[in-house]
């Protein structure tokens, strides 16, 4: 579908999906169960998730966007995503784009032959734990996930914790030919700091400036932008996903699956 802000486009979502009146403000999207972004080990793309791009123009310097969910399902996500050197979708193009259904299982042939490059990063439910955390696929031999912090639980009345919705604020930059993926917890979100990964010694190194911004590093993936790709018009897509790999299998004609919501505020890409 594509959307009236221009270069924009929703990908994997219901005819009843509604458009953003302001994008770079605020919209939401939902995401229902078998839907994804990974890719296998036969260089296959699965990219079911719902996900609302923007066909860039010109060479990618940044994107960072605030993602609330609650997430409630093992592996339940949402974030930021980055497609560079192939499209996300066989059918999608920089032509205008017809909504397309999601359906419960995904039809023979849906997914992709991997040819190019993605990154995503967000929030990422894991054995019942938030966490900030990014993929990577950057070759045919599969995807490389990563985990850089257990973020904490809201804090309920009473001392108790709740899966309530929490925020992350997420940044994709460039710097030279290579990505780098940032993350920070906006203030509004929680007032405890999370359980970070990281060895003391490097707490003690942090640059006094992204301290007092707040932003972490979660990775750098060299040579992303290698290759020259750039220089073919349309073939870089930013934006952002929701996405519950939770298999569902109806057993009476009744059930239907439920799917995350995931909301979005202050999107940039430059």
């Amino acid at each position: 579908m594509e959307l009236a802000d221009e270069d924009f486009v929703a990908v994997n979502v219901p005819t009843t999906f509604e458009q953003p009146d302001n994008i770079h403000e605020y919209f939401s999207l939902q995401a229902p169960p078998n839907t994804s972004i990974w890719r296998k080990p036969s260089a296959s793309d699965d990219t079911t998730a719902p996900m609302i791009l923007k066909r860039l123009r010109q060479s990618f310097i940044l994107a960072e966007v605030t993602v609330s969910a609650a997430l409630s399902e093992e592996f339940d996500q949402a974030g930021i995503v980055i497609f560079a050197g192939s499209l996300p979708d066989p059918t999608l193009s920089p032509l205008p784009i017809a909504t397309r259904r999601i359906s419960r299982h995904p039809r023979r042939g849906s997914e992709a032959r991997a040819t190019g490059r993605w990154a995503k990063a967000g929030l990422e439910l894991i054995e019942g734990e938030l966490h900030a955390a990014s993929v990577v696929a950057v070759s045919p031999c599969g995807a490389d996930w990563t985990s850089s912090a257990r973020l904490p639980l809201p804090l309920m009345p009473f001392g108790s914790y709740s899966l309530a919705s929490q925020s992350l604020r997420v940044k994709l930059e460039r710097v030279d030919q290579s990505l780098w993926i940032w993350y920070k917890i906006p203030e509004s979100s929680t007032s405890f700091e999370p359980q970070y990964s990281y060895t003391d010694s490097y707490m003690r190194q942090r640059n006094p400036e992204d301290v007092a911004t707040g932003w972490r590093k979660m990775r750098e993936i060299m040579g992303f932008f290698a290759g020259g790709f750039e220089h073919q018009k349309g073939s870089v897509w930013v934006g952002c996903y929701a996405s519950r790999p939770m298999e569902f299998e109806p057993r009476h004609s009744w059930e239907e699956p439920y799917g995350l919501l995931a909301e979005f505020e202050d999107l940039d890409i430059l």
